[in-house]
């Protein structure tokens, strides 16, 4: 329940798959409309496509599903036809279900849920007896959907009983399987021209796209629809429109369906009693292709300007996509990402991924799909500065109150295959939101998110391994490719500012003792612990390095008296001190000696090098002498 201009409003989700499609379109529409009559909010969680297969693409899409498990919503509205995946339906149900909402299901009856159902079965014998008693016809051919499909069973039973009710013998022959798509009814209809039987005097569709279809192939070979053959489909869908002739068809009333699924809604909340299965008739929409009505010339032409229109609007928005494209293309910035992502989008939105998406370190494994905070990544309608913050996944999108003027929202997900982004929220104005926009929006975001992350993967990747190329492995010093590389930006800073360099050269004595006597895991302990006490000693912007076995260069542009002289015997304290901590049974002793000088090139760096060795070697004379005196 969500406060709205200071007054409570009860919010419904409907879970629907590819609202872009005309028949879901305007099913979300109807609902829309007579929700907002209503005083009620809709959340719709649509996936871009159904989920029929059952693949990691599917499995991507149906997260956004899990959505529906918030509690702002106080009804949930399921469309399983356009789902087509039963136990995605199921799950969403059960989870209503424990949390005490009420479930309505449209378009197919549903155990121990509210249905609001179409009566197909009884329009679809109108058209046939349409045919059969209006027209005369006896030799009729059929065109199914899929085998063992029950609503292109129903439709074939009943085909079969108004030809028997009419005394006229089912000819196996004439019926054909189209599977509800173009390219198998056009096989279908070839099969039939080519088989060399009597032609017949009209083919019945179970659907307006077959009837589409069929309608081009006898056309093509020069049969005239329907003075030579007549044509019906079934389900008044919006192509159907451009087609020349109209189709005799049949057509649910949406409306009537979006207003009974709210109206059960409302009485639910009312306290009234609710009708467990409300039922909503086909009605026949008796045209141009069987021959009783006459084809209207200026209606067709206004139809293909309207077509025409809609296909320049269509190109007009692929191209913006394309840019859209493009532009996120070098972008390798979160931030900048947003921006582009805010620019391209056509309607009120946010972007909202799992909290951590981004990271460079390995994301924390959260329950499937999402996290329980999510990330605002963009929202047209928060300032960037609020882009990045948290939210709780309950909420949906970040505040709890809902959006300004916004009766309804739209949440798609974003996903590559099974790894799941987050998903986008849109705000959806009736008569503005354009579905297949968003749609393709989406799509390509699905997309460029992905892709950016990948290329952001590969760059940190290049980074590390070129990291590697120029440290030393045991102790994560500077190698000597990597000191040289660090030490040429050096010099040019210390060209600019005049200033003194410092090397000093740093060599273990004894660690062959240590190694024969302690093993060689003692050695690289050792080793490593001369690395890590001169960094403790050397300053930050010092270039410390491991030149090989137990050689180091440490290059600094601090030639301050104190910390120079004073550097060997503070790398020695530092050892000591390590020692006695972990109580070694050895003492590690360095060596060093160092140089200050100026010097504006690499050979000059060489020559410095050189003579902090020799300085560093009169040390380790000294050492082994017994003196112990420290080189100057």
């Amino acid at each position: 329940m969500l406060d709205y201009n200071g007054k409570q409003n009860k919010v419904l989700a409907v879970c629907c798959a590819g609202i872009h499609k005309e028949d879901v379109n305007a099913v979300a529409l109807s609902l829309i409309k007579n929700a907002d009559e209503h005083g009620f909010k809709l959340v719709i969680l649509n996936a871009s496509v159904d989920l029929y297969k059952d693949n990691a693409a599917t499995k991507g899409e149906a997260s956004v599903f899990s959505l529906a498990d918030s509690r702002l919503f106080d009804a949930v509205i399921v469309l399983p036809e356009t789902i087509k995946n039963d136990a995605v339906t199921e799950e969403i149900i059960r989870s209503a279900h424990r949390r005490g909402l009420p479930v309505i299901s449209i378009n197919r009856r549903v155990e121990n849920c509210y249905s609001v159902e179409f009566n197909y079965a009884d329009s679809f014998e109108d058209i046939v007896r349409h045919v059969i008693t209006v027209h005369g016809c006896k030799k009729i051919n059929f065109i199914a959907g899929m085998k063992d499909n029950p609503f292109s069973d129903e439709r074939i039973e009943r085909f079969k009983k108004e030809l028997a009710d009419h005394g006229i013998p089912f000819e196996p022959e004439r019926l054909g399987y189209g599977d509800f798509w173009e390219q198998p009814t056009r096989k279908v209809v070839e099969d039939w021209l080519a088989s060399g039987q009597e032609l017949p005097e009209a083919i019945i569709c179970a659907n307006d796209t077959m009837a589409i279809a069929a309608c081009r192939v006898l056309k093509e070979h020069g049969l005239r629809v329907p003075e030579d053959i007549i044509v019906t489909g079934f389900d008044g869908i919006e192509l159907e429109k451009y087609n020349s002739p109209r189709l005799t068809t049949a057509a649910v009333d949406i409306d009537e369906a979006g207003k009974a699924a709210v109206r059960i809604a409302a009485d639910l909340f009312e306290g009234s009693e609710a009708p467990l299965h409300t039922v909503i008739p086909y009605r026949c929409r008796i045209s141009q292709s069987c021959g009783c009505v006459k084809e209207n010339i200026t209606a067709i032409a206004d139809k293909i300007i309207e077509l025409n229109n809609e296909i320049v609007r269509d190109d007009s928005h692929e191209e913006y996509m394309f840019t859209y494209l493009t532009r996120s293309v070098s972008c390798n910035e979160v931030k900048k990402l947003a921006e582009i992502m805010k620019r391209y989008c056509a309607t009120k939105t946010w972007v909202c991924i799992n909290r951590g998406y981004f990271d460079d370190k390995r994301r924390k494994k959260h329950s499937f799909p999402f996290t329980d905070e999510m990330e605002l990544m963009m929202s047209t309608e928060l300032s960037p500065r609020h882009w990045g913050e948290l939210f709780p996944i309950e909420d949906l999108i970040p505040g709890k109150a809902w959006p300004a003027n916004a009766s309804s929202l739209m949440l798609c997900p974003l996903h590559f295959e099974a790894e799941i982004i987050g998903y986008m929220a849109f705000v959806i104005e009736p008569g503005y939101t354009i579905f297949h926009n968003n749609f393709r929006f989406v799509s390509l975001s699905n997309q460029i998110i992905e892709s950016f992350k990948n290329r952001r993967t590969i760059e940190r990747t290049n980074e590390k391994l070129a990291e590697m190329h120029i440290r030393d492995p045991l102790t994560g010093l500077m190698n000597r490719r990597g000191f040289y590389k660090h030490a040429s930006a050096l010099i040019r800073r210390l060209n600019k500012t005049g200033g003194r360099a410092v090397i000093f050269s740093v060599d273990m004595d004894d660690l062959k003792d240590i190694n024969d006597n302690y093993g060689h895991t003692e050695g690289d302990k050792a080793i490593k612990a001369v690395a890590n006490a001169l960094i403790r000693c050397a300053d930050d912007a010092d270039i410390v390095s491991r030149f090989g076995g137990d050689e180091f260069t440490v290059f600094s542009a601090d030639d301050e008296g104190d910390y120079v002289e004073s550097f060997g015997e503070r790398v020695q304290t530092a050892l000591d001190d390590y020692a006695r901590r972990v109580r070694l049974g050895y003492r590690i002793r360095v060596s060093s000696g160092y140089v200050a000088s100026r010097f504006t090139t690499v050979e000059g760096l060489d020559e410095c090098i050189r003579l902090a060795d020799e300085k560093m070697y009169e040390q380790k004379r000294d050492h082994k002498s017994g003196t112990g005196e420290e080189p100057r």
